[in-house]
């Protein structure tokens, strides 16, 4: 009887262990995750965004817009896959004249620098920023050769966020990179 109670006690010792230590690394799992089962707050969405349009940035010079067009398209599939929307990246594929990428070989676009992020929609990012575009030099310095304005749509898809739109403003202080021979 005495061996009976003390196996059983054992046994109930070791199934209430067992229950606090699933429950504490469930509870633990979804503190790293940073999710309790719901959605993820604006603050850590806004950071996946972020994270997006700079990974994005970073892409830019590997995708050469002069190359011929299947080049360009498998180019873009390889570097904008899983950043970008494959409808945006088809549409950019039949024009890349109008897409972001490497147009010449000095300056190349170097990064996206994010001046503003705003939540248009529980869905939609929009985000403002610059492509710094570097030659050697200014890469060397953190400098810019050049800045173009870009503004991009960042939605939810799925799990995840893409890019579904690119907007390119004009270059900024063009003139003080822009040689003139006054003789």
């Amino acid at each position: 009887m005495k061996r009976r109670s003390r196996l059983s006690l054992a046994v109930l010792v070791l199934v209430c262990l067992l229950g606090f230590l699933l429950w504490n690394n469930a509870a633990w799992l979804k503190s790293e995750l940073g999710s309790e089962a719901g959605p993820l707050s604006e603050e850590s969405e806004q950071r996946a965004v972020v994270s997006l349009v700079e990974d994005f940035g970073k892409k830019l010079q590997l995708v050469s817009l002069l190359a011929p067009a299947d080049a360009v398209k498998k180019s873009m599939e390889e570097n904008y896959g899983g950043l970008v929307s494959p409808q945006t990246i088809a549409e950019w594929a039949k024009d890349p004249e109008n897409a972001p990428g490497r147009l010449v070989s000095s300056p190349w676009p170097d990064r996206i620098e994010i001046l503003n992020i705003t939540k248009a929609s529980a869905q939609v990012f929009k985000v403002e920023g610059e492509i710094v575009e570097v030659t050697s030099t200014e890469k060397e310095n953190k400098g810019a050769a050049a800045r173009r304005p870009i503004t991009l749509e960042v939605e939810k898809a799925g799990e995840r966020w893409l890019i579904t739109s690119v907007t390119f403003g004009d270059y900024k202080d063009l003139e003080a990179i822009l040689y003139r021979n006054t003789q």
